[in-house]
């Protein structure tokens, strides 16, 4: 197949969806797959091989030119895809856009659904009155979006269930995120000094409440001299305050958090995700814990050991305001047990490697192709 990956999102800045993006091109690739990224994105720079960019603009900044100027970059977007001639499209979720509704008419297009959409827009409509423009304007047109796509594939059960997607009679799926495993590595090596404070890293690329940063750092105040955290995040923690025994960390790249891994015992998953009305997720940078081989803690369901009993390196806690420091002796007692342990990376392949869910993926992709094809 041919397929235009189609993204809303900062490429050039290599967070946690950046490379779940170019993850995937790969494993479609290697697949035999031709695959090209079509991004709109509000910062240029370099040119980065097989994506094609287009600016687009700030709208809350620049007014009613930036809605006519976006208007001209989504247009030339989908003209760029259409002279690709995929077979399909794969695009990740966005807002209602008529550029890409007409192009959805002409070539089938899968969405990717990554949260629960309403949840999350209605939950920040109490912040501003822009986000309730934008929650108002997703809830006037999104059922446009969806009655011109060719299917969904989501990363949880729950957000199919709950955004209705199963009802609208077209081909659904979920597939929780992945990370490529390389078994030709061992997981990082464990390096504390004796008799230490055990450490623990928590990966927060924003401060939206869902990330649960809040629910940490209640657990590290309560935790001085028990346990100590590593805060690797992408935002400007100077305004926020920390307990001593949190050390911080601006954005790092994936060799730079390989090494603060190699000091912590366990990674903390997201814990805020009832603020999005969630239960159930399939976090990235818990992906990211799991192929360094750490030990995790998952305040919520995880998409990906649903149907498993939970191997005894994951500790699962509460979803609920709180619920760090609620389960502290919990925690603490998975520590002791978990410390100095690495989870041999053949173990872990199953649940989050993705050789099985991206081939997964693209068979969806490919059965969509075909229904398309009969439904003409």
């Amino acid at each position: 197949m041919k397929i235009a990956y189609i993204i809303t999102w900062n490429l050039r800045h290599n967070d946690g969806v950046t490379r779940k993006v170019f993850r995937q091109v790969q494993e479609w690739q290697e697949l035999g797959h031709e695959v090209e990224i079509f991004c709109a994105t509000e910062l240029e720079g370099q040119v980065l091989p097989r994506v094609h960019f287009f600016f687009k603009r700030r709208i809350w900044s620049s007014g009613l030119f930036g809605v006519f100027f976006n208007r001209r970059a989504y247009a030339r977007l989908c003209e760029s895809v259409r002279r690709f001639t995929p077979d399909i499209a794969y695009l990740r979720w966005e807002f209602h856009k008529n550029a890409l509704a007409d192009l959805m008419k002409d070539v089938p297009t899968v969405i990717e659904l990554n949260t629960h959409f309403l949840g999350e827009l209605k939950r920040r409509a109490r912040e501003n009155w822009i986000e309730r423009l934008r929650y108002w304007y997703h809830k006037l047109t999104h059922k446009k979006f969806n009655e011109v796509c060719s299917g969904f594939v989501s990363v949880s059960k729950e957000i199919l269930e709950k955004g209705g997607y199963e009802q609208l009679g077209k081909p659904t799926c979920y597939i929780p995120n992945s990370i490529p495993i390389d078994h030709s590595n061992d997981p990082v090596s464990y390096f504390a000094k004796p008799n230490s404070i055990p450490r623990l890293v928590f990966i927060s690329s924003g401060i939206q409440p869902w990330h649960g940063l809040e629910n940490l750092l209640q657990l590290a105040e309560a935790s001085k001299g028990e346990l100590e955290f590593d805060l690797i995040t992408g935002f400007d923690a100077d305004e926020t305050i920390l307990p001593e025994n949190v050390r911080f960390h601006a954005f790092l790249e994936r060799d730079e958090f390989l090494n603060v891994f190699e000091g912590v015992v366990a990674g903390i998953g997201s814990a805020g995700l009832y603020e999005n009305e969630m239960e159930e997720a399939s976090v990235l940078k818990v992906r990211e814990y799991l192929a360094a081989g750490l030990p995790v803690i998952v305040p919520y369901t995880d998409t990906a050991f649903m149907d498993d009993d939970l191997p005894d390196w994951i500790l699962q806690v509460p979803n609920e305001p709180g619920s760090l420091l609620a389960s502290k002796q919990k925690i603490s007692d998975f520590v002791k047990v978990m410390n100095g342990r690495r989870i041999p990376l053949q173990e872990v392949s199953p649940y989050v490697g993705s050789e099985r869910w991206e081939t997964q993926r693209v068979d969806f992709m490919e059965s969509v192709l075909v229904s398309s094809s009969e439904s003409i």
